[in-house]
């Protein structure tokens, strides 16, 4: 077991890196899931090397951290089509024979197929490119020889629960913000989904939950199932708020669909009826996220 908070943070990135290294391939052969699987270790990288900054000297995780961000947003472009996709897809399923007017489905499928399919272009394009290979030497060297402060020689169930404190209040920080803006004052879901500044707000908070979620996941070796129960805590958080995301995105694709149609004369009621559809699917998804705060340790 780890006995200082720099044994307890390398550790978890050097699992990180082993798998990201891992779905590597996979997402080469275009595997299921091996996309969003290298994601999430991409992210989970950046988040941990966040959390921990202040245990490594000044500036030498910030270009790294940079730089998995690049790669989080690469994946992302093919990932994220997929997901919307998936949703869309399921919304018409849902949809009377009566009510869906004109090459909807098809205009969908072909918009967000094309883009996935740039999008693992993208990807396959970056893993054979110079900058993935230096991002992964770097992230190699960084564990070979960690540039440590002397707070990571702390002790880790300590040094680690401040760490997991500190981003647990930066997601209370979140909340705090989101309901003094002007749409969000009551604290209360809204009858319908707030705009664009709310559903801003709301992404940030859900930021802020994945950030504390891999704290949690990066602590709970050394403290324990407390850890793991605000791991558990932080991901639900992020998984409502994640639906409400994907809702704004495909709210967003819905409307230019429609504009698009009704420039070339086709029916847009179909994109219409599912814009109102995700906006009362975004507006569930906050209600459940004020369910779920409510329950949150010292919300």
């Amino acid at each position: 077991m780890p006995t200082t908070a720099g044994e307890v943070l390398t550790n978890y990135l050097a699992q990180q890196l082993a798998e990201l290294r891992h779905q590597e391939p996979l997402v080469r052969r275009e595997e299921p899931d091996s996309v969003h699987q290298m994601r999430m270790c991409a992210r989970r990288l950046r988040s941990v090397l966040a959390t921990g900054q202040k245990l490594f000297n000044d500036g030498a995780v910030s270009e790294v951290r940079a730089e998995l961000r690049w790669l989080s947003e690469v994946l992302g472009s093919a990932r994220d089509p997929e997901v919307i996709h998936d949703r869309l897809r399921e919304l018409l399923a849902k949809e009377p024979d009566a009510l869906v007017f004109g090459p909807a489905a098809q205009r969908i499928g072909n918009e967000l197929d094309a883009t996935s399919a740039a999008g693992r272009r993208a990807v396959l394009e970056a893993l054979d490119g110079d900058r993935y290979a230096s991002l992964i030497s770097r992230l190699e060297a960084l564990m070979q020889a960690p540039p440590l402060t002397e707070k990571a020689a702390g002790d880790a169930r300590k040094t680690t629960r401040k760490l997991v404190s500190r981003d647990t209040k930066r997601v209370r920080r979140r909340v705090r913000e989101l309901e003094a803006r002007p749409d969000g004052g009551s604290g209360e879901a809204s009858p319908a989904p707030g705009g664009p500044a709310r559903d801003a707000g709301l992404h940030e908070v859900r930021k802020a939950a994945k950030r504390l979620r891999y704290a949690a996941e990066a602590a709970e070796p050394v403290a324990g199932r407390k850890a793991a129960r605000m791991a558990k805590r932080a991901h639900k958080l992020q998984q409502i708020l994640g639906l409400h995301q994907d809702s704004v995105v495909a709210r967003k694709l819905l409307a230019d669909l429609g504009a698009r149609a009704f420039r070339s004369g086709e029916n847009g009621f179909t994109y219409g009826r599912l814009h109102a559809q995700e906006e009362a699917l975004a507006d569930r998804s906050e209600a459940k996220f004020r369910k779920a705060w409510k329950k949150f340790p010292g919300s």
